[in-house]
């Protein structure tokens, strides 16, 4: 073994963290018959010779003698040789799309040429990874490697699809048997043109009978969602979830917290994670392949729903904690029928584990424009009460993530608990938004708590609890909130006040019960930072009305929408909509705005349109704009689509549009993040209300009653 090691000049070449003289020490280590100094090599390699993906020329060099013990019937470990070598082919990466730690010319070409090296090394040898899979001397762990390989490095598609069936049609093992199905699958994404074969093989894995195929179902169908799902059956829930049935009934496969290998690497670090997070589900392929389902699934709603309800009636902790997880992602980023789910997910508060609830309870808070279906089962745990008093670090209880949840919707029977929250000095960074959208009478006995937290800060100190209380202290409409702003207006220029601004936007939110603090205002409108110009407009607008318009508001905002910044001109566009016809004055210099193709787009063209309708309640200018600020970004549909529900029958031109938009699977703001992307849902439900709020003006489905109330 290793016939040539020593005639490579290693020293002379380089990796992560110096010399390459290691790299034959590392190579032998792969080959000891010790699983932990094999760990401890495997780790020298991934972490110096091909760290975080790089590829250097001692990478390179390295690619035969890898070869060479993925080759050596016996050894232990050849599958994580497998995915070395696939790491370091690259899979199709393009340096051009790379970044580059030099901009010198030369050297950037040597660079892309190690890559190209370390590609072609490897693709040309790949024909022994398919003599491996299409014998009988791999062991399972380099079984379950193959597939995947083959269809990444491997030239010929044809024969890869040949090794695969035959494989298939002998292998026994479940774990091998889902590699394979991911590896056809991964095959027709891969190459259109062996999609359908792929496919065909693929929906014969359905008809298999027998529990011992439970997973290579589950694999075939996620498979069939991603290269052929014109070839998905109509039963594709039922399949599903008699697999996860299965799985939880035979408990087969559950694995344990620790393999007892501990070595001082990441590798076996990453291990004991990942198995510490899989240990509390029976058969966690089943769960994480009901994860590659979804995704796979994608825009069918309809039946990802039904599996989300599934899972969450689970018996089995992990398969709901899962369950938790994926609801986060689908019902912030699809519209579907989410009543039912929702409600499961309240279900889950009812649960002993304080894990479960706070993680349920998370989730909720980001749910609270369609959380209705949970409110009863989080104000039962609320009324509980914490299992003891409201610390500094409250929220990450699970008593603190249900409380946050009940008040995130508006619900009244929160206040107790908030109350009790303020009284032991804990501020809450969404409490004024919380108080929004309360019922004003029964969020009224929060405002002793805030008005006593008030008087303890200091402005310069804790600038974020500032903003948090004042905010508050505001959307109660509470006299201290004047009194605190104007205490941080009147601070002496000199001192570092952090919180002017939110001082500003704080009076402009309490308008006229503020007018004590017109003469700090109208000051400041005379000597204002240029960030803080549409701020100061928009608080002597609120707080003055129009006998301070022309004066000063008007001039504010003119050179607010002149400035270098876009920030600063979306700021004052967003308070010339709130001026309606008052600002009309402001529309020839929007329009220079309007006909920049520079400045209108992105969040300034949202602003922009809504800003040209409301100065100037024209439709005929204002639509042309409206629609470009559609297509310039999602985030500014909801502002748009509420333009057009104020428009009336004059918004008809739109229908449409808006038709395809509530036909969509998917929410506006949807960007087909994975992981724990959540999007904001309540935008997304105030969209399409204004949505059928235009089509209901313009008469499309009234009478036919096919006006959706639901995309």
């Amino acid at each position: 073994m290793f016939t040539g090691i020593d005639d490579v000049d290693w020293a002379s070449m380089g990796h992560a963290y110096g010399d390459a003289s290691d790299v034959p020490d590392l190579l032998r280590g792969l080959a000891s018959s010790d699983p932990a100094e094999r760990e401890i090599a495997l780790d020298g390699m991934q972490g110096a010779v091909h760290h975080q993906g790089d590829v250097y020329d001692s990478t390179v060099a390295c690619v035969p003698f890898l070869f060479e013990l993925v080759g050596t019937a016996g050894l232990a470990g050849r599958g994580e040789l497998v995915d070395l070598l696939c790491s370091i082919e690259g899979d199709g990466r393009d340096p051009e799309e790379m970044d580059v730690w030099s901009d010198d010319e030369e050297e950037y070409a040597l660079w892309a040429e190690t890559l190209a090296r370390a590609e072609s090394e490897v693709r040309s040898r790949s024909g022994l990874l398919l003599d491996l899979l299409d014998g009988d001397g791999a062991d399972e762990g380099l079984r379950c490697a193959l597939p995947g390989a083959l269809v990444q490095v491997h030239d010929e598609p044809e024969t890869v699809l040949g090794v695969l069936c035959r494989r298939l049609s002998v292998e026994r093992d479940p774990g091998v048997l889902r590699a394979l199905a991911t590896a056809l699958g991964e095959l027709g994404v891969r190459r259109a043109e062996f999609a359908e074969r792929s496919g065909e093989t693929l929906a014969g894995l359905l008809t298999r009978d027998g529990r011992a195929d439970a997973g290579l179902r589950l694999s075939a169908l996620v498979q069939l969602a991603r290269c052929a799902p014109g070839r998905l059956p109509e039963w594709v829930v039922e399949i599903a979830t008699g697999v996860m049935r299965e799985a939880r009934e035979d408990g087969q496969e559950r694995e344990a917290a620790d393999t007892g290998l501990r070595t001082p690497t990441m590798i076996s670090y990453l291990r004991r994670l990942k198995a510490s997070q899989r240990v509390a589900a029976k058969a966690p392929w089943a769960t994480e392949l009901l994860g590659d389902l979804h995704r796979a699934l994608d825009d069918r709603v309809t039946e990802r729903f039904a599996l989300l309800e599934d899972q969450l009636r689970s018996p089995d902790w992990g398969q709901r904690r899962e369950a938790i997880d994926m609801s986060g992602l689908l019902l912030t980023g699809w519209r579907g029928p989410h009543e039912e789910s929702v409600r499961l997910l309240g279900e889950q508060l009812r649960e002993g584990d304080h894990r479960i609830v706070r993680w349920a309870a998370s989730e909720l808070g980001h749910l609270y424009a369609i959380g209705g279906p949970a409110a009863g089962a989080l104000a039962e745990r609320v009324a509980a009460g914490p299992d003891f008093l409201p610390q500094a670090r409250w929220a990450e209880t699970s008593y603190g993530a249900v409380l946050g949840a009940l008040a995130a919707q508006g619900d009244a029977r929160a206040v107790p608990g908030l109350a009790a929250v303020l009284r032991f000095g804990q501020v809450p960074e969404d409490l004024g938004d919380w108080i929004d959208r309360m019922d004003q009478d029964a969020a009224a006995a929060l405002a002793p708590m805030v008005d006593e937290r008030l008087w303890e800060i200091d402005p310069e100190d804790r600038p974020y609890r500032v903003e948090h209380l004042l905010k508050a202290a505001a959307a109660l409409g509470s006299p201290g909130a004047t009194v605190t702003a104007l205490r941080i207006l009147r601070a002496p220029a000199d001192r570092p006040v952090p919180v002017r601004g939110v001082a500003i936007r704080t009076l402009a939110r309490l308008g006229p019960t503020a007018r004590e603090a017109l003469p700090e205002l109208r000051s400041l409108a005379r000597d204002c930072a240029p960030h803080l110009r549409a701020d100061t407009a928009a608080a002597l607008w609120s707080v003055g009305g129009e006998a301070e318009g022309a004066v000063l508001v008007l001039p504010l905002l003119t050179a607010a929408l002149r400035a270098e910044h876009w920030s600063q001109r979306h700021d004052a566009l967003r308070v010339i909509a709130g001026m309606g016809t008052a600002a009309a004055s402001l529309l020839p210099e929007m329009r220079i705005l309007a006909g920049s193709p520079e400045e209108n787009g992105g969040w300034v063209a949202g602003a922009l349109a809504v800003a040209v309708w409301e100065a100037g309640r024209c439709a005929e200018e204002a639509l042309p704009l409206l629609l470009h600020a559609w297509s310039a970004h999602p985030d500014n549909r909801p502002a748009v689509a509420g333009v057009w529900a104020r428009m009336g029958p004059a918004a008809a031109p739109v229908v449409p549009l808006l038709r395809e938009e509530l036909a969509a699977a998917r929410r506006h703001n949807n960007s087909g993040g994975r992981g724990r992307m959540r999007y904001r849902c309540a935008d997304d439900e105030q969209l399409l209300r204004h949505a059928r709020t235009v089509l209901g003006a313009c008469g499309e489905g009234l009478r036919s009653g096919t006006l959706p109330d639901r995309a």
